[in-house]
């Protein structure tokens, strides 16, 4: 066996890795690698496998980031509703678990194709905006502004 194919089965393994919803991850890896087709497949496992959509949470850096994000999840429920399966492995794995939040979807009555605000992808900064107003009112002291 090549070193290239090691390579590639390790990556394959990491990959399916980070999809399982039972395991927290870190992704870091070089612009062009694939990082945001990663994280978009792993949010719609994560989709098929919670009671609310707002449970699932992405977190990234940038604004632009987390409208790719976004744009992307909303792109896989929209072409996994067609019900026309992609030719490609690794677009074929995406609209799988997209297919899987979908019926998970109309299980639950999320209407997710109607309503993708449920979707909870964020930058820092919004986050811990979030959560600033969540102890503010928690603690008696105000909402924050």
């Amino acid at each position: 066996m090549s070193e290239c194919t090691t390579l590639r089965d390790s990556d394959r393994a990491a990959r399916a890795a980070a999809i399982d919803p039972c395991h927290s991850f870190i992704v870091s890896a070089p612009a062009g690698s694939g990082k945001t087709a990663l994280l978009t497949q792993r949010f719609l496992a994560l989709l098929a496998s919670v009671d609310e959509p707002e449970q699932c949470l992405a977190i990234t850096v940038t604004r632009k980031a987390a409208a790719e994000m976004a744009k992307r999840i909303t792109e896989a429920l929209t072409e996994a509703s067609r019900g026309v399966p992609p030719q490609r492995d690794f677009e074929l794995a995406t609209y799988q678990l997209a297919r899987s939040a979908l019926a998970r979807s109309e299980t639950r009555r999320w209407a997710l194709l109607n309503s993708p605000q449920r979707l909870r992808i964020q930058t820092i900064d919004s986050f811990n905006r979030y959560l600033a107003k969540q102890l503010a009112v928690e603690t008696g002291l105000g909402e924050l502004p």
